[in-house]
């Protein structure tokens, strides 16, 4: 894809590739259910130019038209899948490795503030 924005240019190819994926199997989805682009946004409640840029894997488009579409499609939970448990062994490993800071420092209590 071109990276023609700031946008665009923040995301990694591999996650550029993964949304053109993800636009793919949407696509496929509305073709074998024998919608059209407009048929599709109607039920969405989208826009046609919305239904074209998910389908594209664009990611100037909100979370929520992937989700709008995949409600229609009667996969309402397969976002859910996005991070399976297990799935971020980076993190996982990282987490367990290190030390968890304070969030805060602890509250004074009554009697420090007033030195009884």
């Amino acid at each position: 894809m071109p990276r023609s924005s700031l946008s665009y240019a923040l995301i990694s190819d591999a996650a550029l590739g993964s949304l053109a994926a993800l636009g793919a199997r949407l696509k496929e989805a509305r073709l074998l259910r024998n919608w059209t682009q407009a048929d599709a946004a109607a039920k969405a409640g989208l826009s046609e130019s919305s239904i074209r840029k998910v389908e594209a894997g664009s990611p100037h488009i909100t979370v929520g038209a992937y989700l709008a579409l995949l409600d229609v499609f009667g996969l309402p939970t397969a976002f859910d899948r996005v991070i399976a448990r297990g799935d971020d062994t980076l993190g996982e490993a990282l987490g367990r490795n290190a030390m968890r800071k304070r969030a805060r420092a602890p509250l004074a209590s009554a009697a420090d503030e007033f030195d009884i």
